[in-house]
């Protein structure tokens, strides 16, 4: 098994040294062995670590959601079901971040419709609109 300073795990996998050491610090990596001299020393099973964690990211899980999977990866006593119920929580999240967002695009869609688009902007209903949205 390979091992490796932190500045060549940095390079193989993307992630920079200040990222590596704080998800150390978050307990989201685990701290890796250290040399004589106290310099880390990664081995290869950091790749399959980084790897879980950069696609955890991808999915929208914050590093706190991402500690608590992993976690649950390395418990003998977790079950599916505690990854089942981050997964759902995640999932609703997600919904309620696409119903907000269907808002938005609906009402600009109708303040865009509104607009002719011949006028002078200073008689514009988008920009009179978004002038006074905050004065109700």
């Amino acid at each position: 098994m390979a091992k490796r300073s932190i500045g060549k795990l940095s390079k193989e996998t993307g992630l920079s040294v200040q990222t590596i050491r704080y998800y150390e610090q978050l307990g989201i990596l685990p701290e890796p062995a250290r040399t004589d001299s106290g310099y880390r020393n990664y081995s290869d099973d950091y790749f399959e670590h980084i790897n879980f964690i950069k696609n955890a990211r991808e999915f929208g899980f914050s590093l706190e959601e991402i500690k608590v999977l992993v976690n649950l990866k390395s418990s003998e006593a977790a079950l599916g079901k505690d990854v089942k119920e981050i997964v759902n929580s995640k999932i609703q999240e997600i919904d309620e971040q696409i119903k907000s967002l269907e808002t938005t695009r609906n009402y600009l869609t109708s303040l865009n419709q509104s607009c002719s688009g011949k006028m002078s902007t200073d008689k514009c209903p988008i920009l009179k609109k978004l002038k006074s949205c905050n004065e109700d």
